[in-house]
């Protein structure tokens, strides 16, 4: 099983869901608190909702007994289970893995990031520069990179010219819209992908609460 989960948030201020705080974990109550921009809260809000309710749900362990460890560079584990996860996000969508064959790695992008050509020497290896005859096309290399170094446990940290992906093996990118999702992990080539709104995910809050 291998299932990637698209959110939308555009529409949406932090002022109008900061309220579904109350569902986080004390560790991603935490990360929101740091984040200074509302764009950026909205944003971990929105992962921190829908990988718990995922979780939870894929696990059947409630949202509230979940706990995690995390790796040296801060990649979370979950405790208890088998179940993988990854989860990225980038103006207007998060997107989330979730993985019960190993290791994942998941990122998201625009396909309309705005790249300068000093990243190009920095993040392309000499047999993916010939491939590059565009921003987007730059972007479909970036994100398969940083999935690929996601699974690793390392994230950018690691080397990205190294990640080459025209060697790469279990990393793919999907086009969605007006995004690029770059994945990795065994089982990706039949990953299910499904693209759902801020308001769907926070409906199926609301039915939780009505349920305690």
């Amino acid at each position: 099983m291998f299932d990637i989960i698209i959110v939308d948030t555009g529409g949406y201020s932090f002022g109008e869901v900061e309220r579904y705080a109350v569902y986080l974990s004390a560790y991603r109550r935490g990360r929101l608190g740091r984040k200074k921009s509302d764009e950026d809260k909205l944003l971990s809000l929105t992962a921190g909702l829908l990988t718990g309710l995922e979780i939870s749900r894929r696990t059947g362990i409630p949202q509230n007994k979940l706990t995690y460890r995390h790796g040296s560079f801060g990649k979370p584990y979950l405790i208890g289970a088998e179940l993988q996860f990854s989860v990225s996000h980038t103006p207007g969508a998060v997107c989330a893995a979730f993985s019960d064959g190993g290791e994942v790695g998941a990122d998201i992008e625009r396909k309309d990031r705005r790249v300068t050509r000093r990243l190009y020497d920095r993040v392309l290896s000499d047999s993916e520069k010939p491939l590059v005859k565009s921003g987007e096309d730059f972007v479909r290399l970036w994100v398969q990179k940083e999935a690929f170094l996601k699974r690793l446990g390392t994230g950018i940290a690691g080397s990205l010219q190294g990640a080459d992906t025209t060697l790469l093996r279990d990393t793919a990118v999907f086009e969605c819209g007006e995004y690029l999702v770059g994945a990795s992990g065994k089982g990706v080539g039949s990953a299910e992908i499904r693209r759902i709104t801020l308001k769907e995910l926070l409906s199926e809050y609301d039915e939780l609460s009505l349920t305690v």
